[in-house]
């Protein structure tokens, strides 16, 4: 009966956070089509846990990118030239790699190891996206911040639109 207990609390505290968690909602609207679209019930679950998933890398992105614009502050744009440079691989590691992947050719029983890979694959893929980010932003006129925004959000919501795809076809391909 522990283990009930536990459960409960568990269910309730989350139930709580997804109240007061900003990215939850963020995903929650960003992955409306998906949960409107007429899902099982398995389906659903899946695309439940990947929105915890992604908001678990949101909220670590979010934590770095402060130590990013506090590493980069006073930085000149030699060394965020540097930096940009520096990022450029990981970014694109991460990301082609991540999008190569494809959950079609995961058999059902490994769901659970494939969303730990695809965890970290994007959580290196967003922090690494978020700090090239900011280093180009301070090296910008201001003018041009809000393309890059755009462009910013418009790849972090298509990867967790994708990734989240993806998913729902496990052992398809």
């Amino acid at each position: 009966m522990v283990g009930t207990g536990s459960s409960v609390c568990h269910a309730l505290s989350e139930t709580v956070l997804r109240r007061i968690d900003p990215f939850y909602h963020i995903l929650h609207l960003v992955l409306r089509g998906l949960l409107t679209s007429g899902l099982t019930k398995p389906e659903l679950a899946f695309v439940q846990d990947n929105l915890n998933k992604h908001r678990k890398v949101l909220w670590i992105d979010f934590f770095s990118t402060f130590g990013v614009l506090f590493g980069l502050r006073g930085a000149t744009a030699e060394e965020l030239g540097i930096v940009i440079t520096a990022l450029l691989a990981p970014v694109m590691v991460m990301g082609a790699a991540w999008f190569a992947i494809s959950f079609g050719g995961i058999p059902g029983k490994l769901i659970d190891t494939a969303m730990t890979v695809t965890f970290w694959m994007f959580t290196a893929f967003a922090v690494s996206f978020s700090a090239m980010a900011v280093a180009v932003m301070m090296v910008s006129p201001i003018p041009v911040w809000p393309a890059l925004v755009l462009i910013f959000g418009a790849a972090l919501v298509s990867c967790i639109l994708y990734d989240t795809m993806d998913g729902l076809k496990v052992g398809l391909d």
